[in-house]
């Protein structure tokens, strides 16, 4: 016997796309936070950012770059795998 397709209504998309944001939004903090500890764990000082602007303005620009770069990165896979779970959770449904 063929399985039933789902389909979710209107309401279930917009559910489902503020709970993806959320998430992405609570992932992105935490993962902030992470590099933050990280970074201060391996070179003893404050991460070069936008909110520690005496530790960026005596950073050099290689440790800034270093600093932006892993970030980055970790920003973009934390946003990859917060849609990807939330796609999950949405067809698993």
């Amino acid at each position: 016997m063929p399985r039933e397709q789902w389909a979710p209504t209107e309401g279930e998309k917009m559910l489902t796309r503020l709970f993806g944001t959320a998430a992405s939004v609570v992932a992105g903090l935490v993962g902030t936070k992470l590099i933050s500890v990280i970074w201060k764990g391996v070179t003893g000082e404050q991460p070069p950012t936008p909110a520690n602007p005496e530790a960026q303005q005596r950073a050099t620009i290689g440790k800034v770059l270093t600093f932006a770069i892993v970030s980055g990165a970790s920003a973009a896979v934390i946003q990859a795998v917060t849609k990807r779970w939330t796609r999950k959770m949405a067809e698993n449904r």
